[in-house]
């Protein structure tokens, strides 16, 4: 073998391991990558998911229940704190023997709708004896006619 020939030899081994070398390395970015996309495509989803459920949510009401001391009486208070708004809501003590609602109950349920950011008061006769923790329970129908109910707890 000539002293070309070696040296010709010497360039293409040389050739082939900047090759190989390149390829691994290429192999090692293109399986990187690939996890990234995996890992967009998971991070997308989860976006769509939180704005299609905050979508859905802003035609949702949110129902805020309190009984209030002002002076010497007491009022219950059914506040609509979401965006959206619910019909034929109605309102009811449960398990209450010793109901403290006065007769305006009758009068304004069922309250024919409650937009955001509306309130019902109603009077209450609070006395010594009187729970001191009420079972409110909720109910009411979406634009669609859809039944909803919600059980709130309230507190003195």
């Amino acid at each position: 073998m000539s002293k070309y020939e070696i040296l010709s030899l010497l360039i293409s081994i040389l050739a082939v391991v900047v090759s190989a070398v390149s390829l691994v390395r290429t192999r090692k970015i293109a399986k990187e990558q690939l996890e990234l996309e995996k890992v967009t495509a998971e991070l997308s989803r989860l976006q769509i998911e939180s704005i299609s459920e905050e979508k859905s949510n802003k035609d949702k009401p949110k129902f805020n229940v309190s009984l209030t001391k002002l002076g010497k009486s007491y009022n219950f208070y059914i506040s609509n704190t979401g965006q959206g708004s619910a019909y034929n809501v109605n309102f009811e003590l449960v398990d209450c023997e010793d109901s403290p609602l006065c007769s305006d109950v009758q009068e304004k349920f069922p309250h024919p709708e409650m937009k955001p950011n509306s309130r019902v008061k109603l009077i209450a006769s609070i006395h010594m004896g009187s729970p001191l923790k009420y079972q409110v329970k909720l109910s009411w129908q979406n634009k669609d006619g859809d039944d909803f109910n919600e059980t709130h707890w309230v507190t003195m």
